[in-house]
C-alpha cells in the first residue's frame, strides 16, 4: 500500500505505508490540512519552521507532508516495528533525515522531551478505540511534548468520540466521512 504527498516541496512523492496502519484517505488529508492552513490569514507560512509531534505515526504521512509544506523538523513516534520500519524508509528516500527523529515507544511511557519548548504541532490519530486521546494529551503535556500553544490534531472514529471538553477547547471540528476531525489546543492551567 502506498499514499503520496499533497503539497509543498515534496508535492507527489510516494509513501511506504505499512499493512498494519491505516492511513488517512488523500482527500481527507487535504481537508484536514485545508482546515490547518484557513486559521491563518497567509497560508504559505503556516508551517514555516514549525517542530511537529507525529503521533501514532504509521507511514508518517502527517509529519512528512508537514516537512513538505515549511516544517522544521518532525518526530515520529510509532509502537511498531512495521511502522517505524516504513518511516525511516520514507525519510531515507525523501532525504529528510536531518529534519526529524524517529522513537519507537508506546506513545504513555514516552519520556520528557528534552528541548526548549514544545512541539508546536501535535497529530494524534490512534487505532480507533484502541488509545485513549485524553490519556495521550495528559501524558503528552506532562512530559513537556505539548503545552497550551501546541496546535493539535486529532483523528477519531465518528461512532466513539472521546469526550476532551475539560481538557480542550475545540477551533475546528469537522466530520469526514467515518471520521471526526479536530483542531484543539488545551485549556490553560491543565495540570
Amino acid at each position: 500500500m502506498s499514499t503520496r504527498i499533497l503539497s509543498g516541496q515534496l508535492k507527489g512523492s510516494v509513501l511506504v505505508v505499512p499493512d498494519s496502519a491505516r492511513p488517512t484517505l488523500l482527500r481527507f488529508r487535504q481537508s484536514l490540512f485545508d482546515m490547518m492552513v484557513s486559521m491563518v490569514p497567509n497560508s504559505k507560512v503556516f508551517f514555516k519552521d514549525k517542530v511537529i509531534l507525529d503521533c501514532f505515526a504509521g507511514s508518517g504521512a502527517l509529519g512528512i507532508e508537514s516537512l513538505s509544506r515549511g516544517a522544521s523538523f518532525a518526530y515520529f513516534v510509532d509502537i511498531s516495528q512495521e511502522a517505524i520500519d516504513a518511516i525511516y524508509k520514507n525519510i531515507q528516500k525523501l532525504s529528510l533525515k536531518d529534519r526529524c527523529k524517529i522513537i519507537k515507544i508506546d506513545i504513555l511511557k514516552i519520556r520528557k522531551f528534552q528541548e526548549r519548548t514544545a512541539c508546536d504541532i501535535a497529530f494524534i490519530d490512534p487505532p480507533y478505540g484502541k488509545v485513549s486521546i485524553k490519556k495521550t494529551l495528559q501524558h503528552l503535556f506532562k512530559t513537556g511534548w505539548i503545552n497550551e500553544n501546541s496546535l493539535i490534531v486529532t483523528e477519531e472514529d465518528l461512532s466513539k468520540t472521546e469526550d476532551l471538553s475539560d481538557i480542550t477547547e475545540i477551533i475546528i471540528e469537522r466530520n469526514l466521512g467515518k471520521s471526526l476531525f479536530k483542531i484543539i489546543r488545551l485549556k490553560v492551567g491543565l495540570s
